[in-house]
């Protein structure tokens, strides 16, 4: 009966009750504290760790599909080393010994797996796909630890997905070789950065002196490298000259001998090449751009013959019309009457095969859709480095807001020419998690 007693005068006996509570619980209260410290930590070092895992996979599945060549194992090899890398950079900044970077590298390789895989052939549709799965350890602080949790692992996923899709296409090049392509861009010549200029000196300015200066690369030079990468890129494309034809044609004044379609893109490349430097003569494209019209129109059965021959049902077809002026014909001012000519043959380009109802938003002026757009020729226009009249021109050639261009300089000038290769072969990557 004491015992009784005892017992429920203690619990009925406040004092001193939250000082023992207090005590008991400290630990654990600080222990909980800082789990929610930890897990946001932890929250904080899975996001990051995902967007390293999805930066490698899309960098690996790209690369596939850039390359063409490259084995399942390099992709999931180049996967891995640069997510790895990545992440032992950030425990570098961090301060970590080397014994500690050795290490965590050693334990995050074992725990990150990467599978690469291919489907399709390079001269159809090729897609490529790389997936990687990773777990890492993140440390905990000591409060979390008391709770015997000095780590919580931490896994993430992430699939990323490249392709080529096999488009098949004929494209036409009408391309200025007037005697504006002679003048400077802004760009200097890497390989040769400044020339010697002479200049007069000596006593009565009599003698004959040098000087180096800026040996900034032509129009004309720039237009080279540019299409030729546009031709790497088709090349990249269709590695077995199966799905793209291509041709060109250039133009001053006066329409030059053309370069016929034909697969892959060695023959095109060498005609452009030749153009002449220092090239000369005035502008008049409507020679060049009818040339190609006649070669990508349905009537002429040429382009559909070829396709049909290596099984290729349906093909685009494309004509990229470049300038750097406005159309003068032989003289040195704007002559409207070609102007309008040029715009009356990429009108007809871009209704060659329309539906009647497609035609006639054409002619009212209206956008039509890339389904609708695709039906006809379309026509990517790049203004480089051109004035008013000639923007205004080409504005009106292009296809749509997306197939028209004004690069200013030769480095906007490459990118523009390795997009519209890119677009009209359909390459691309895209990334899923």
């Amino acid at each position: 009966m004491m015992k009784h007693t005892i017992f429920a005068r203690l619990a009925k006996d406040r004092a001193g009750n939250f000082g023992i509570m207090t005590a008991a619980l400290l630990p654990v209260l600080l222990a909980v504290g800082g789990v929610a410290v930890d897990l946001t930590q932890a929250m904080d070092q899975k996001n990051q760790l995902q967007a390293l895992a999805d930066s490698a996979t899309l960098a690996a599945a790209s690369a596939m599909a850039a390359k063409g060549t490259m084995t399942t194992a390099e992709a999931q090899k180049l996967g891995a080393d640069m997510y790895i890398a990545q992440k032992m950079e950030e425990l570098k900044n961090s301060g970590a010994s080397a014994e500690t970077l050795a290490a965590e590298e050693a334990k995050l390789r074992a725990n990150t797996q990467t599978l690469a895989t291919s489907s399709g052939s390079s001269t159809t549709a090729a897609s490529y796909e790389v997936r990687m799965k990773s777990s890492y350890d993140v440390p905990l602080s000591g409060l979390t630890s008391f709770l015997g949790f000095p780590t919580v692992r931490v896994s993430v996923e992430s699939v990323a997905a490249s392709g080529r899709e096999g488009n098949a296409l004929s494209m036409y090049l009408a391309l200025d070789e007037s005697g504006s392509m002679k003048e400077d861009t802004t760009t200097i010549n890497s390989a040769q950065p400044t020339i010697q200029q002479p200049y007069s000196c000596g006593k009565n300015n009599k003698q004959i002196c040098y000087r180096d200066v800026p040996n900034y690369l032509t129009k004309m030079e720039s237009l080279k490298a540019a299409a030729g990468v546009m031709f790497e890129e088709l090349e990249i494309a269709d590695p077995n000259h199966e799905l793209i034809r291509v041709g060109a044609d250039s133009y001053d004044d006066q329409t030059k001998a053309e370069q016929s379609i034909q697969w892959g893109t060695s023959l095109v490349d060498s005609y452009v090449n030749k153009l002449p430097e220092p090239p000369s003569g005035g502008t008049d494209a409507s020679g060049a751009l009818t040339n190609a019209l006649n070669a990508l129109k349905n009537a002429n059965a040429t382009e559909k013959t070829a396709h049909d021959g290596k099984g290729n049902t349906n093909f685009d077809r494309y004509i990229v019309f470049m300038t750097d002026g406005e159309m003068t014909g032989y003289s040195g001012t704007w002559n409207s009457t070609i102007d309008a000519r040029v715009r009356d043959i990429c009108f007809n380009a871009k209704s060659d095969g329309l539906t009647d109802a497609a035609k006639l938003k054409l002619t009212e002026g209206k956008q039509l859709t890339e389904e609708e757009m695709g039906k006809g020729i379309r026509i990517y226009t790049i203004a480089f480095m051109a004035p008013d009249r000639g923007k205004s021109l080409l504005n009106y050639c292009s296809s749509g807001p997306g197939y028209y261009y004004e690069p200013t300089n030769m480095t906007t000038l490459v990118q523009t020419f390795g997009e519209i290769a890119r677009k009209a072969a359909q390459t691309g990557t895209r990334l899923t998690n």
